[in-house]
């Protein structure tokens, strides 16, 4: 109970990437301003054509206060769900960034990222979460492997020759393997 009040009282940011955010919700405000200009136009301009309305020059001032005004209304409106829409995509991608800066320094991988309800790049998530959940388990049977040339090495039923065979053999297969999953082309630190 006490958790779910204290996530209730935390601030929710909206602008998680401010520069990715403020780009798309600046090119759909010229979006939404344009709309309104082409709208207004077309409205309008009929209406003079066709001497329906029979104003003099320039619109009367309460008229361009209300256009004004209703422009204004549409900007902020469209900068707002702009803001929100892109919210929903740019958290995720926080998330991910910072998952990838974690496995980048050597992190311990926890489990599945997780999305909030709603947010966008489902796709991109369930596929980072299956090419960690692939390394996981390609880790986990290089352990293993390694696991099974340290009880080799320990065990008494083979002598020296023997050991010293099979555990070098057991250490090729693994770099070979190892190896296979490296791109092409990628030099080997230590073999250099």
């Amino acid at each position: 109970m006490n958790q779910t009040n204290d996530r209730k009282k935390q601030k929710r940011l909206y602008l998680v990437n401010r520069d990715f955010q403020m780009r798309y919700a600046g090119a759909a405000v010229v979006v939404g301003l344009l709309s309104t200009a082409l709208t207004t136009t077309l409205i309008l301009f009929p209406l003079y054509q066709f001497e329906i309305l029979r104003i003099p020059r320039f619109l009367p001032l309460p008229v361009m206060v209300i256009m004004g005004m209703a422009a204004v209304i549409n900007v902020a409106l469209v900068g707002l769900l702009a803001i929100f829409i892109t919210h929903k995509i740019a958290g995720p991608m926080y998330s991910l960034v910072r998952h990838f800066r974690s496995v980048e320094e050597g992190g311990v991988w926890t489990g599945n990222m997780r999305l909030r309800d709603g947010d966008d790049l489902r796709y991109v998530v369930r596929n980072f979460n299956g090419m960690m959940d692939a390394i996981t388990s390609r880790l986990h049977a290089d352990l293993a492997v390694l696991d099974e040339i340290s009880q080799d090495i320990q065990g008494n039923e083979l002598n020296a020759e023997e050991k010293l065979e099979k555990t070098l053999q057991a250490v090729n297969d693994l770099g070979s393997d190892i190896r296979s999953r490296l791109p092409k082309g990628d030099a080997n630190p230590i073999a250099s």
